[in-house]
């Protein structure tokens, strides 16, 4: 009898740490402390409007300051899912970190715009002090490209190293900086931004730069070891973007809950800015994916002194078969997003 009660003290043992071990959350790295004025928000709204629950997946965000210490977070360990620029995961991929894969876009295309003081222009721009995060931060290469096609010689600026898009639109505000890129979002929130001039707009910003910019990667080991709860994250993702693109209100009453420190005009106004943009297909199309990494990284790599051809190709860093999955089980959506695949 009492071996008898031990066996069974022992499988209820083992049910409750395998009950634990299902428990554990799924945690995803994010760069920002709050849901962002951008349709990156759709991280922390799927946790905070309840969509990853309802799929059945228990989240946990991570903050981190900016994509280099979100890329150190998940390869320590420290989250399953890291939310980073596309350059980054091509960058490790090229330094043999061949573990750090690509599998959704929450936010392919950031609305960025560039705003500067009021009696600035592109060709007074050279001499002048410009925000940015940090030096090759995604904000900095994006910028360069558009202010270079636009005439502007970038090595003519004084770069200054701020971080946040918050602190540089602030910085800008005090008059410690002259001009700056920043998401539309950031811009209309800013107090008085009346104020400055939008020196490029966010249309023309992504006419010069077409590329997607971030994406959502987990290691190898987690499509192994939790493909299905990947599969839930990005299904609890796709709901989330189709609701907020059939219902552009719905994204409101959702960030108004979120960022009560935004007014309630701000958000209506970047809804309707957003509507079209949602990644309500996964935002991981083929050719977008396969245009951008063509047009960011070289085509070179330097060894033993010399440079020899070398390419990261798009299969050695992204994977579609978990948001494929997923459409196979929702359907694809017509509200934008088309699939290439």
């Amino acid at each position: 009898m009492f071996s008898l009660l031990k066996k069974l003290s022992l499988c209820a043992g083992l049910a409750l740490l395998a009950g634990m071990a299902q428990a554990e959350p799924f945690r995803i790295i994010v760069t920002s402390t709050e849901a962002p004025l951008v349709p990156n928000s759709l991280l922390f709204l799927s946790k905070s409007a309840g969509y990853f629950d309802r799929a059945g997946v228990d989240v946990e965000l991570v903050p981190t300051a900016q994509t280099p210490m979100a890329v150190a977070a998940l390869r320590a360990g420290e989250g399953e899912m890291a939310n980073i620029s596309l350059d980054s995961v091509i960058s490790l991929h090229r330094e043999g970190v061949e573990d750090m894969i690509a599998v959704h876009s929450t936010d392919k295309s950031i609305p960025f715009l560039i705003a500067g003081r009021k009696d600035l222009t592109l060709e007074t721009m050279p001499g002048t002090a410009y925000g940015i995060g940090r030096l090759r931060s995604l904000d900095h290469d994006l910028s360069s490209r558009v202010l270079e096609a636009l005439g502007v010689n970038v090595d003519t600026l004084k770069l200054v190293p701020l971080g946040a898009p918050a602190t540089r639109a602030q910085a800008l505000l005090a008059g410690q900086i002259d001009a700056t890129t920043m998401s539309i979002g950031t811009y209309l929130a800013m107090p008085e931004h009346e104020r400055f001039k939008v020196l490029v707009s966010v249309k023309d910003f992504f006419e010069l730069n077409p590329l997607v910019s971030k994406v959502d990667v987990v290691r190898a080991e987690t499509l192994k070891t939790r493909g299905d709860d990947v599969e839930k994250v990005l299904e609890a993702l796709t709901l989330a973007a189709r609701d907020y693109a059939a219902h552009p209100e719905k994204w409101v009453d959702d960030m108004a809950s979120a960022r009560p420190d935004v007014t309630r005009a701000t958000l209506e106004e970047l809804a309707v800015t957003y509507k079209d943009s949602w990644s309500v297909n996964g935002g991981f199309q083929f050719d977008e994916l396969l245009f951008s990494a063509r047009n960011t990284q070289q085509t070179f790599k330097r060894e033993n002194g010399e440079d020899t051809p070398f390419r990261v190709e798009i299969e050695d860093w992204a994977d579609f078969a978990p948001m494929d999955a997923v459409l196979a089980k929702l359907g694809t959506s017509d509200l934008g997003d088309k699939v290439t695949r």
